[in-house]
């Protein structure tokens, strides 16, 4: 039986927006409610501007209605209940929950939402494996930005020491990218990332390969530049020479891959016999 631990906070969808839209919605609607109840009651009497409040009627019912309609479209298909030792997903159709300890997370994917986000990053999805669906957190989600540095934490604090092991025992840590020629589409989630041109980068104690051909012997490497808030990740040989470079937002696991890197270089890993 897994060990949830105690409750530490509850995220659904953002309130704040959701009151907005809707009272700004009912106004819509009720604005133009009373214009065509004007309408009926003046009759035929001053026909001249019953045409310019007929359009400014079903307009304001119009705009009304898309409002409700955005609403319901932008609410959260799932929420999320942020324990101890992991996250409950519930999804909002049926009603199902689904614990997803921090331990089993294997993969972040963090990215803009919207093509003028003024953030840099704004919307997170995380998943247990390769063949496991996306849980996406959006900014429509209440307190999104505190479950998403939480879930980012717990996967450094997780999956790191699992790499370092790994990597002193001779052998490679995986990670996901895609290729630059998809990463237009990278906000378009659906169950799974098949429509994405999915590639590996291996990294191991010795080198740095990739499905493209891609291969760095990490004795090389001497600084990492980029992050989060950094468009670019780049690996700089001790002349300053660019010797690998990646968007931060087509790397899952980003975050994950810099540390690991950032502590290879300043404690190069001693392989194990």
């Amino acid at each position: 039986m897994i060990n949830e631990g105690r409750l530490l906070s509850q995220h659904g969808f953002a309130k704040a927006n959701s009151w907005i839209t809707m009272v700004l919605a009912t106004l819509l609607i009720v604005g133009g409610a009373i214009q065509f109840v004007f309408i009926l009651a003046l009759g035929k009497a001053g026909s001249g501007d019953l045409h310019i409040i007929m359009v400014s009627a079903i307009f304001s019912i119009g705009l009304g209605g898309l409002l409700f309609l955005v609403r319901h479209y932008t609410k959260p298909k799932q929420i999320y209940r942020l324990h101890e030792n992991g996250i409950l997903v519930i999804n909002e159709r049926d009603q199902k929950h689904r614990f997803v300890p921090f331990d089993r997370i294997s993969e972040i994917y963090r990215y803009r939402s919207g093509k003028y986000t003024r953030k840099i990053l704004d919307t997170m999805a995380f998943r247990e494996g390769n063949d496991k669906s996306w849980h996406k957190i959006t900014p429509n989600i209440a307190h999104a930005e505190r479950l998403i540095e939480v879930i980012k934490n717990e996967q450094l604090m997780s999956r790191g020491p699992q790499a370092l092991a790994i990597l002193a025992n001779d052998g490679s840590f995986c990670f996901t990218y895609l290729a630059a020629s998809k990463c237009t589409l990278q906000h378009f989630f659906r169950s799974n990332l098949l429509m994405f041109n999915e590639k590996k980068l291996r990294l191991s104690a010795r080198f740095i390969t990739s499905d493209e051909g891609l291969c760095i012997p990490v004795g090389d490497i001497q600084y990492i530049s980029g992050g989060c808030n950094s468009q670019m990740i780049r690996l700089l040989d001790a002349n300053g020479r660019i010797l690998f470079s990646i968007l931060y937002t087509s790397l899952f696991s980003a975050d994950l891959f810099i540390a690991l890197i950032e502590h290879m270089i300043q404690n190069r890993i001693p392989i194990r016999n």
